[in-house]
């Protein structure tokens, strides 16, 4: 029976030495130089700032804020078109997803109690409007229209 126990814990101790070394290959950081990108990818990075509660663009930009949650299925469902029109009006405004679970402070200061909640920001900061629930693409770009003139 003692030689049973030993040698089940000879062969689990070697599984876990196996696994620890396959992680490790898995969760390794790949080096910079090794990383592939496209010619003229352009990545671009909304600029801004958080100022007694408030989202600031430092960017001279109009913004759209889109206030979310991983769990929620209408965010999850928003998110596609709303990555799609960031593509589209890129270098014109600049579109920001800020987690409700992460950032419990500033979805207050915002006043959200549902989402989806987008909040359309001047170039400097000051509310133009908001809209709560899932909207469809028509519906942002009609909004984009109405409060930016694109």
């Amino acid at each position: 029976m003692k030689k049973v126990v030993l040698c089940a814990l000879v062969l689990v101790s070697g599984l876990c030495f196996s696994c620890k070394g396959e992680n490790k290959e898995k969760e390794a950081i790949p080096d910079v130089e090794r990383v592939e990108m496209t010619p003229n990818e352009v990545v671009e990075i909304p600029r801004y700032k958080i100022e007694e509660g408030r989202i600031i663009p430092t960017d001279g930009k109009p913004m759209i804020v889109d206030f979310s949650a991983t769990w929620c299925p209408p965010c999850r469902q928003l998110k596609p078109i709303f990555e799609k029109l960031a593509e589209d009006f890129r270098g014109r405004i600049s579109f920001v997803t800020i987690d409700v679970d992460e950032n419990p402070e500033l979805s207050q200061a915002y006043g959200v109690q549902s989402i989806p909640m987008m909040v359309f920001l001047n170039k400097d900061g000051q509310i133009q409007d908001t809209i709560i629930g899932f909207q469809d693409r028509d519906q942002l770009l009609a909004a984009i229209n109405a409060y930016f003139g694109f």
